[in-house]
């Protein structure tokens, strides 16, 4: 499954790269995230999310480990998480690019997801409108955050 898009932040590159990499941030963010901290693993530090989604089927909770790689302050990171449960398991990857414009910053994502077991029986429609709209209540929250940390 990929996914892309991107969005319209009011606030600068640097605060919005910062932002994304801001365990409180994402945790007011991310919908259904109970808690989010920095853990040192073998290959380095990630971090640790505690979700419960409002998906049908997907209740949760989840604990997720996101790494990071390619990051390139203040334009690029790309994110990985590769969550597993019962109902099997997802390898997801998200690059995300970060370019000025005038007051605000275009935040442009694209995203690919694997998946295994039970998950992935799900018709690829279902899944990509329950991602639209988490992906739509993240960037509201987000760009909340990012405007209360400016404050």
């Amino acid at each position: 499954m990929n996914i892309s898009g991107s969005q319209k932040i009011k606030a600068s590159r640097p605060q919005v790269f910062s932002a994304l990499l801001n365990p409180s941030v994402l945790q007011e963010s991310i919908p259904g995230c109970e808690s989010a901290k920095v853990v040192d693993m073998a290959g380095g530090q990630q971090l640790k999310l505690k979700i419960s989604p409002n998906i049908p089927g997907l209740k949760g909770p989840y604990v997720v480990f996101l790494q990071t790689s390619e990051v390139i302050a203040p334009s690029r990171v790309v994110m990985i998480a590769e969550p597993k449960s019962s109902m099997g398991a997802i390898r997801a990857t998200c690059a995300v690019d970060l370019a000025e414009e005038a007051n605000s910053t275009i935040l442009s994502y694209n995203a690919h997801a694997e998946m295994e077991g039970k998950i992935a029986s799900t018709p690829e429609i279902i899944l990509k409108g329950a991602v639209k709209v988490a992906l739509d209540q993240f960037f509201k929250n987000f760009e909340k955050q990012v405007s209360a940390i400016r404050a």
